[in-house]
């Protein structure tokens, strides 16, 4: 802005995405939308104190369009055309060798195949040579794995909505999978729809710090060649999220469940989320998507005949474009109710709430004088009743027993309510 202008001018004069960052940054998704809208390139994402990536206004190429303002997603909302309650299934992959490399029950897999098989290309999150998280594109089945497994680290997004829109405009069918800010600030980029173009969300827990997992990598790798990572390797079982690295040179590798590795812990203890996800304006029932996947949470409750214990995918479908695509796929699959399944699977619906230490952490995180491994430990590690959990399961049959009387307990409770 030039200078010599009064306060009250700049602020008069401020784009109104601008106003948004400076006045509640935490609305902010950092979904990209802005920056790849801006027709001048004035718009960076520049990664703040947490390791988020925020959008940063460089005034002398600014032309005030508002471009970048319009297609943001939490500005100026998707509509929502469908307000029915979505059909929700059970699905399952029958081939064992893609469900043993899925996180739940390899439903995406199937969807992208078809994708591929017509000539199309799919879009979504890997991990690029630092082993950082970004969006990227695959056009054959044999880079798929690539985009395989949930990654529980914000993705980049760089110049993804450009490529998008550049192959449908070609004609080619695009699947193009993302949290559900990711999808709504595509949809909002693209400002028309295209029958080609197929959106798969999911339900989202939040998505953690990209500036924390670059430093959990060093202290994980320790200048080893990493070769491969899987947030979600099922060699213990599906329940438990394990954390796996494996290395290059010497065939070694590590790997901790949710309750054991550090990284882990943080993340499903809300401790370097996102700030926008404690406050998420895309958790609803009907979203602006054609599918959304999930781990189905709860199945040998809801639906006992679709759990083995290797993963089972929730699916809601949200258009009838995806109820088209899903009805192609070949899968064991069984109609679901809507209620019951998001009543084990919340994050559809219910915000996440920060934790109460999230500001002292980043402090110290800031402060860069403790090791990344020690900071962590300082701040998830197990309670009372963790430690003696953890002793109880390396007593064999006892957390068994602990079960069936807590079963019993419930299942008695309504005879003495008639006594």
């Amino acid at each position: 802005m030039p200078s010599g202008i009064s306060e009250v001018e700049k602020v008069i004069r401020m784009i109104e995405i601008v106003k948004m960052i400076e006045q509640q940054k935490a609305n902010c998704t950092g979904c990209y939308a802005c920056y790849s809208v801006c027709p001048s390139n004035a718009i960076t994402m520049q990664e703040d104190e947490e390791g988020f990536r925020y959008p940063e206004v460089d005034d002398k190429r600014c032309i005030q369009c508002e471009a970048c303002s319009r297609v943001c997603p939490v500005l100026h909302p998707v509509p929502i055309k469908n307000t029915a309650v979505p059909r929700t299934y059970a699905a399952i992959n029958e081939d064992w060798e893609v469900r043993s490399k899925s996180s739940s029950g390899g439903i995406f897999y199937l969807l992208a195949e078809k994708i591929l098989d017509a000539g199309g290309v799919v879009f979504g999150a890997g991990f690029d040579e630092n082993w950082e998280v970004c969006h990227q594109e695959v056009y054959s089945k044999e880079e798929l794995p690539k985009l395989q497994t949930s990654k529980y680290v914000q993705s980049r997004m760089e110049d993804t909505f450009q490529k998008v829109r550049k192959e449908l405009k070609q004609g080619e069918k695009v699947l193009f999978t993302g949290t559900p800010c990711q999808c709504a600030g595509l949809q909002n980029y693209l400002r028309q729809s295209y029958d080609n173009l197929y959106t798969v969300d999911f339900i989202c827990h939040g998505v953690p710090s990209p500036g924390v997992w670059r430093k959990y990598l060093e202290f994980k790798s320790k200048k080893n060649k990493i070769e491969s990572i899987s947030f979600r390797n099922k060699k213990i079982s599906w329940e438990r999220f394990l954390l796996e690295f494996r290395f290059k040179d010497n065939n070694k590798y590590i790997a901790e469940d949710q309750y054991h590795d550090l990284y882990m812990r943080g993340f499903l203890q809300d401790l370097y989320l996102r700030p926008s996800c404690s406050n998420c304006k895309f958790r609803k029932q009907n979203r602006p998507v054609d599918l959304t996947l999930a781990d189905y949470w709860g199945v040998q409750e809801v639906e006992p005949d679709m759990y083995d214990g290797k993963g089972t995918s929730l699916v809601f479908i949200q258009s009838e474009k995806g109820q088209k695509l899903f009805d192609q796929i070949e899968a064991k699959k069984k109609e679901s109710d809507f209620a019951r399944a998001v009543s084990y699977n919340r994050s559809m619906l219910q915000q996440t709430t920060p934790s109460p230490k999230r500001a002292q952490f980043y402090k110290d995180f800031q402060e860069d004088k403790t090791a990344i491994d020690a900071l962590l430990w300082k701040y998830v590690k197990p309670g009372r009743k963790e430690r003696i959990r953890d002793i109880m399961k390396c007593v064999p049959g006892l957390v068994w027993c602990v079960r069936m009387v807590r079963k019993l307990s419930h299942l008695l409770k309504p005879v003495k309510a008639g006594l």
